[in-house]
């Protein structure tokens, strides 16, 4: 009887299971299934389905959500909002299903660590891992991502801590191939930490393991930052032949890391010519931030020789490519993996600097530095103000690209884009139709949203004009009636209903107005003329006249008249 009860118990989640499964969709399983090997394929899937979507039970929904942010995210497509990943979450933890909860705390972890906020970020990836769910491979990637968050800040034990944990989880799967990352992770922190024994162990063990996997690309990438680990501790030989090594027989199309290094060994035994070539192949080869290092280098080197002037011209160089990198917001994976080695590599070089200015005692040089330290305090005085010019044409560049992708000349792009998918569909089998027919389907739904959006902002315009706060606002205008403090709640209210972005895009852009400059703005906006702004706000008509200069000033941090500064305000 007891195990007939367990029978019919076992049946009955079975088969609850089969209908919960059977609530998706057959291209959501598509998705799913082809998610891990071609994530843009599992994205243009989901995309097609989304007209569909309120046919789906709630959970099939939600499903569909989180699906889509994972294809996103293995397409390193950068999260901007919180809001959906959210209300995902919030579901599930009421829902019930833990692999799917699991699931939806790495993605709202994922989109915090994209939205620069570490410590919501590591919160989410930590609640992964307290469901205790056995899914290994979610539980090191969130590991990994732990890794990485720790170390941008400064928390190196915890970086050990949690590349252990990832290695072990790799281990159970029996993906060896998965740890030597994780292992040169340790490394680095052990390097960070002044602990050398342990640091060389796990860099050798990385290489070990790399080689083990017959993956020479990752063999010697990490052989490579061995051998300059080899310079930083002093021991020169088995850093020189390391990277001679890696230099023969690495096939990577940037080595500018290896001739850096190699040129500052052989500067250290005072080989300069064989440094001054391995520079100068840097020089050719490596990005910008090596170009910067190398033009440093050959700087010092060509003090050494005692050429000054080319010293001083290769510094001027390097002062003027750091300056120009400042203002670069790279926000590359590789880049950020890598933030922390370039900044121990930097810190040794001025640690360097240092050193051979005690040593040199050279006035002629002594002086060089001084006028390059000029230059960099210079440079250092304008370059919160070229910061903030940047900022805002980013903002600005934005603005301009969401109107373009709301506009008409869109909706003409993409009928001509539907035009060419009928003309290619003569010639197509019957798969590529298929796709070609839900492209075109998609490209009418966004030029019919584009349609409706443009008439709906037409109809909250017309709604405006025919209020009574339209006739309030003329009417002061004239000077007939005063506006109270009451009435501008009222005006805003209806300015966010005509224009629902347009003051949010204006504080962002300046987010230092003042009240007196918004309710500017506001009327600016709402077409009432300089004459009546300058009753409704009680000032002078050239006192409205300067403001309006003088926030063209400042939103554009350029000089331009009233009538510019109107014509912005319009199309904003």
């Amino acid at each position: 009887m007891k195990n007939l009860l367990y029978s019919v118990i076992l049946i009955l989640l079975t088969s609850l299971s089969a209908c919960q499964r059977s609530s998706y969709s057959h291209t959501m399983q598509q998705a799913e299934s082809v998610m891990n090997t071609r994530p843009d394929s599992a994205l243009y899937l989901l995309q097609s389905m989304a007209d569909s979507l309120t046919m789906l039970p709630e959970e099939a929904q939600m499903y569909y959500h989180l699906l889509t942010i994972q294809a996103k995210d293995k397409q390193y497509i950068t999260h901007t909002s919180d809001s959906l990943i959210n209300r995902i979450v919030s579901f599930y933890e009421d829902y019930g299903d833990k692999e799917r909860l699991m699931m939806a705390y790495f993605y709202q972890g994922s989109t915090y660590r994209d939205m620069n906020d570490a410590p919501r970020a590591l919160k989410a990836f930590q609640q992964a891992m307290d469901l205790n769910v056995p899914n290994y491979d979610l539980q090191a990637k969130a590991y990994n991502q732990m890794g990485t968050l720790f170390m941008y800040q400064g928390l190196y034990d915890e970086v050990i801590r949690v590349n252990r944990k990832a290695i072990e989880l790799y281990l159970l799967q029996g993906k060896k191939n998965k740890i030597s990352y994780a292992q040169r992770d340790i490394a680095r922190m052990y390097n960070v930490k002044n602990m050398p024994d342990s640091a060389l162990r796990y860099y050798k063990e990385a290489c070990h393991m790399a080689l083990e996997d017959n993956d020479s690309v990752r063999y010697y990438g990490i052989l490579g930052e061995l051998g300059g680990y080899f310079y930083r501790i002093g021991r020169m030989e088995e850093a020189r032949k390391t990277l001679l090594v890696v230099n023969q027989k690495s096939t990577s199309q940037n080595k500018a890391h290896i001739y850096i290094n190699l040129g500052n060994i052989y500067e250290e035994i005072q080989q300069w010519d064989s440094a001054y070539y391995y520079y100068e192949k840097a020089m050719k080869t490596g990005d910008l931030y090596q170009l910067c290092n190398t033009f440093y280098n050959l700087s010092w080197l060509e003090s050494h020789k005692g050429n000054h002037s080319q010293a001083m011209a290769y510094m001027k160089r390097h002062i003027t490519l750091k300056d120009s990198l400042g203002r670069i917001k790279d926000t590359e994976t590789v880049a950020k993996i890598n933030a922390l080695y370039n900044y121990q590599h930097t810190a040794d070089e001025n640690a360097n600097l240092k050193l051979n200015m005690e040593k040199a005692k050279n006035r002629n040089l002594l002086l060089f530095f001084t006028f390059a330290l000029g230059i960099l305090l210079t440079i250092n005085y304008f370059k919160k103000k070229q910061r903030e010019a940047l900022r805002i044409q980013r903002v600005l560049s934005q603005i301009e690209k969401d109107k373009y992708n709301n506009s008409l000349a869109i909706i003409k792009e993409n009928e001509l884009k539907i035009s060419q998918l009928n003309e290619k569909a003569k010639a197509c089998n019957h798969l590529e139709k298929e796709l070609d027919l839900i492209q075109k389907e998609m490209l009418k739904l966004r030029n019919k949203e584009i349609a409706e959006a443009n008439n709906h902002s037409d109809m909250r315009i017309n709604t405006f004009m025919q209020s009574s706060l339209y006739e309030l606002l003329q009417e002061a205008s004239y000077g007939k009636v005063s506006i109270k403090d009451e009435d501008w709640v009222r005006i805003q209210s209806m300015l966010d209903y005509v224009y629902p972005h347009f003051r949010d895009r204006l504080h962002n852009l300046y987010p230092q107005l003042s009240e007196m400059e918004e309710h500017i703005c506001i009327l600016i906006k709402l077409s009432i003329p300089p004459t009546g702004i300058a009753r409704i706000v009680n000032r002078t008509g050239p006192a409205i006249t300067n403001a309006r200069i003088r926030l063209h000033k400042k939103i554009h941090k350029t000089e331009g008249s009233s009538e510019k500064f109107d014509e912005f305000i319009k199309k904003l």
